[in-house]
């Protein structure tokens, strides 16, 4: 995969969990490999796009009207003390995972609600396998997760920084009750799932969903890439169609 060129002139920054994704667009990230993705060029449309957006602030750096204005879909991401960063889908996997982009090239992929991949974060997430005992929709995302209330799953990641491969998470979902929420502005009715999360070695942590209270659909989480890493918020700014 081959990133864009940053500027050999610039000053690598030192990332840190909780600064990360309130880089300005001026910052320079390293190139950083991320195994099955091939990082929007920067001269192309997409990626102007992107970089006409601005991309970090506090409380929110884009408008409800910019969102939906935007061609591409969108989401916020943010740790609790950080700033928010814009980031925009640049590409589908072939299992419907979704790769978002910011403008300061930090990645997130996500399939269903769920971080699989992320690139420019303390610990990233290098790679997830969803065992077969997951249910899975048949675009290859997992299904209606108000289903897996009352259930435990396993599902196993890879952190290659730390030198930790298929470890297993072992998960235990419930439901936790139903509450409105504003994104950009729009109200939206949910039910949040919970999740306990099991980690090897490790303390346990949870993980939390807003789903459509009618689809489903997760607009909103507040989870761990894993053990070691602090929670992310995530807010779907404009579905992926």
């Amino acid at each position: 995969m081959i990133h864009p060129k940053r500027d050999p002139k610039a000053t690598t920054a030192i990332l840190s969990r909780r600064r990360c994704l309130g880089l300005l667009a001026a910052s320079a990230l390293p190139a950083t490999t991320l195994p099955g993705c091939a990082l929007v060029s920067t001269e192309s449309p997409y990626w102007a796009t992107v970089a006409a957006v601005t991309g970090v602030t506090q409380p929110v750096p884009v408008t409800r009207q910019q969102a939906d204005d935007l061609p591409y879909a969108s989401i916020l991401a943010w740790y609790d003390d950080g700033a928010v960063a814009f980031m925009v889908l640049g590409e589908v996997g072939p299992q419907r995972e979704l790769v978002y982009y910011s403008q300061s090239r930090q990645v997130l992929v996500t399939r269903g609600p769920f971080i699989v991949r992320s690139v420019g974060m303390a610990g990233d997430l290098t790679r997830t396998i969803f065992p077969t005992d997951w249910p899975m929709a048949d675009n290859g995302e997992p299904a209606d997760l108000r289903a897996l209330a009352g259930r435990t799953l396993v599902r196993r990641i890879d952190i290659q920084s730390a030198a930790l491969f298929d470890v297993p998470l072992s998960s235990r979902f419930t439901l936790e009750g139903t509450v409105q929420i504003k994104i950009l502005g729009r109200s939206l009715e949910t039910v949040i799932l919970r999740e306990d999360v099991q980690m090897p070695g490790e303390k346990p942590y949870t993980n939390r969903y807003w789903l459509d209270a009618k689809t489903g659909f997760c607009w909103k989480s507040n989870q761990h890439i894993h053990a070691r890493a602090d929670a992310m918020n995530i807010e779907v700014t404009k579905p992926a169609g």
